[in-house]
């Protein structure tokens, strides 16, 4: 479970922002992926060293595996769960490039300029069936991606080869495919801001309790269809802002209708699913923002005050005394 809103500001400022819902804890952390820095492909175990950075939600291990993040190009891309849907290559396919699932936010974000770019190169990508050492599992995943045009796009891999479809709501959950959701919204065409008027029923005139009475029928659950009407219909209807200041506050704000505490979601294997970090991504100022399930406070990274051409990944642990009250800091 996981939800995705992209953003624009009056002033033409463009975020992503996403939710990490999972049972397993990932103890993830912010990580700079230089440009050049090489990694390996678990699919074919080819070397790859792609010529842009990009900092990101992510872990170490022998690649470090992103969840998330922006590069110096202003291409973000999030990763979010698809199960039931995702189909992948059983084997390398010769003349492609062959990642893992797992790969592919390192992939493209260190490859692509923009969401041509992704387009085009896609025609050579393999996505391919390897597991997760940590989960011991294939992840089954689609991406939304957008870039400093505002626009957004999502990518799953099907039956059917890798499908691209152009996002015109900006939002993204989970299963099913990006394309039921789309139709799905037309369930809820009814929903407003306003309120219902008064209205007679017999010699009975009933009027709504209170405010809010627009929006009768806005599903309030956690599925992944009810986290995308209610996600489209507040970045719909939400007041315009100005600046990557309040573009973030929108974000999250948005974002916080689709949080889930521990104890709320329960899998069937008697784990909680609930959100372990929010985050949101600015295209134009190369900016990171985040907070952890246990710490409220909005923290930030910028890849334009990091040496882009370092050696190594570098790591940003979350840390409350760094944590910024304002978003001004």
């Amino acid at each position: 479970m996981c939800t995705s809103v992209t953003l624009t500001t009056a002033d033409q400022v463009h975020l992503l922002a996403r939710t990490m819902d999972f049972t397993f804890q990932l103890d993830g952390e912010v990580l700079l992926h230089p440009r050049m820095y090489q990694w390996m492909s678990e699919a074919d175990g080819r070397e790859h060293r792609g010529p842009y950075a990009f900092i990101g939600m992510g872990r170490r291990f022998e690649n470090a595996l992103f969840a998330d993040g922006v590069n110096e190009k202003g291409l973000s891309c999030a990763a979010l769960y698809f199960p039931g849907y995702a189909v992948y290559e059983k084997e390398p396919k010769d003349n492609h490039d062959n990642i893992a699932p797992h790969e592919f936010v390192t992939w493209v974000l260190s490859n692509c300029v923009s969401l041509e770019d992704v387009k085009a190169a896609l025609s050579s990508l393999a996505i391919v069936e390897r597991e997760v050492k940590l989960l011991g599992t294939v992840t089954p995943l689609h991406w939304i991606l957008s870039d400093r045009s505002g626009r957004s796009i999502v990518v799953e891999p099907t039956a059917d080869g890798i499908q691209v479809h152009d996002n015109p709501v900006g939002v993204m959950t989970n299963s099913p495919e990006f394309s039921w959701h789309l139709t799905n919204l037309r369930n809820y065409i009814g929903l407003r801001p306003g309120q219902c008027k008064a209205k007679k029923l017999g010699e009975l005139t009933l009027s709504a309790f209170g405010e809010g009475s627009g929006l009768a029928g806005l599903p309030g659950d956690f599925t992944p269809p009810s986290r995308f009407v209610r996600t489209a219909y507040l970045k719909e209807h939400m007041k315009p802002v100005t600046g990557e200041t309040e573009g973030v506050s929108a974000a999250f704000h948005i974002l916080s209708n689709m949080n889930i505490p521990k104890g709320i979601v329960i899998t069937e294997q008697g784990e909680d699913d609930y959100t372990q970090y929010t985050a949101a991504m600015c295209s134009h100022s190369g900016s990171y923002y985040y907070h952890h399930y246990q710490n409220r406070q909005i923290q930030k990274v910028c890849l334009f005050q990091e040496d882009l051409d370092q050696k190594e990944l570098k790591s940003f642990p979350a840390n409350a005394e760094e944590a910024i009250h304002s978003l001004q800091s």
